[in-house]
This record gives structure tokens, C-alpha cells and sequence, in this order.
């Protein structure tokens, strides 16, 4: 009468020896260490083109853009390229970054701060079918409150000075795709001096 119990018991008794067994050696099993994601530099230059005679030798575009400048003088009929601002910043894979700042500078003969902010959500890189590994960036945003003048008027002193009012221009995007090291173009936004437009640049480097 107790030998199906005694049977039972010694059932249970190998199911949880042999569970013990098994978690340690799950316990002794070294944890594999997760590789170090990748990191990138990203580099936003912003690059005016314009007829502007005076500005042809000023901060001319550098040579790692002579392939942008090339192609872009096959669609527009602009004369000059200048370098305007190169924003550097590091990101790592499945990463954001989110950059403000103030410049200097002058806009219609006005000398006002201009501000500046971009952002780039979640950058990430899957290898393609050729075994390359291009980029891909979910959302990005550049913007800039740049100072326009709108009227003049006469100080107590008999001074002349400016009414300046500031106007938000940018560029906001989803889902660009990129190829290392490799310069692109990846919009134009208007300027406040007529004949003349910027042009933004994106470069993701790969670094140590």
C-alpha cells in the first residue's frame, strides 16, 4: 500500500536534485559581456551660396566639401560657397544628441546674436544586404532665430538705430538614411540676404 508513495517521493526527489544541478551550472556560466556600441561624430556644416562678388575668397567652402560644391553647381547657378558654421558633436549608436548655441552675426547690416539648435533622435546602423552598415536617423530638427530688421528711428541723441525683429526659420525631417564618412546634403533653407541660400551638410564619421 505505501510503495506508490515511496515511488512518488523518489520521483520528486531526482526532479529537484537534477533542477539543483542545472541552475548551478547556470550560475557557474560566465555572464558574456555585451561589445561596446559603436560611436560616430557628426558634423553639421552649414554652407551659403550667393552672386556676392565680395564674399568669393571669404571662408570658402573646404575642400572635403569639393564634391557637394560640384554637384551643387549642376542645380544652382549660385557663383560663390562659403563654410558659415560647422557644429561637431558625438554620438553613439541608438543614441540622441541635442545641441543650442548663440553666434554672432550680422543680417541685413544688423549686428544681433543669432541662435541656433539641432537634434538628431535615435541614430542607428543595420548592415544591408551588401555588408555595409549605412545610417539611419529616425528624426532630425535644425533651427535658427535669425534678427531682421524692420524699420529705422531716430534716438533722442539724433543716432540712428534699428527695430529688429527675430524670425525662426529650420528644417525638420523623418526617417534620412546616410552613408558613412561621406558628406550629404540634406536641405536648404533661405537667407535673409536676397540671392543667397544655405545649404546643410551632414557628416557622420566613424572614430575610435
Amino acid at each position: 500500500m505505501d510503495k506508490p508513495k515511496v515511488i512518488f517521493s523518489k520521483t520528486i526527489f531526482a526532479f529537484l536534485f537534477i533542477c539543483s544541478l542545472a541552475f548551478g551550472l547556470i550560475a557557474q556560466t560566465p555572464v558574456k559581456q555585451q561589445q561596446a556600441e559603436s560611436n560616430y561624430e557628426v558634423v553639421l556644416q552649414i554652407l551659403a551660396a550667393s552672386n556676392d562678388a565680395s564674399e568669393k575668397s571669404a571662408d570658402a567652402a573646404p575642400q572635403t566639401l569639393s564634391g557637394v560644391v560640384k554637384r551643387l553647381r549642376t542645380m544652382y547657378s549660385f557663383s560663390n560657397y562659403r563654410l558659415n558654421s560647422t557644429y561637431v558633436q558625438r554620438i553613439a549608436n541608438n543614441g540622441n544628441l541635442e545641441f543650442k548655441g548663440v553666434l554672432d552675426g550680422a543680417n541685413q547690416d544688423v549686428f544681433a546674436p543669432v541662435f541656433s539648435n539641432f537634434s538628431i533622435g535615435h541614430l542607428t546602423t543595420l548592415p544591408d544586404e551588401k555588408g555595409q552598415s549605412p545610417i539611419s536617423i529616425t528624426d532630425f530638427r535644425f533651427g535658427q532665430r535669425v534678427p531682421i530688421k524692420t524699420a529705422n528711428f531716430a534716438a533722442e541723441s539724433g543716432k540712428s538705430n534699428s527695430v529688429i525683429n527675430y524670425e525662426q526659420i529650420g528644417l525638420s525631417m523623418r526617417k534620412i538614411g546616410l552613408t558613412v564618412n561621406s558628406p550629404t546634403v540634406i536641405g536648404n533653407l533661405s537667407a535673409s540676404k536676397p540671392d543667397e541660400m544655405m545649404f546643410l551638410i551632414l557628416t557622420v564619421k566613424t572614430t575610435d
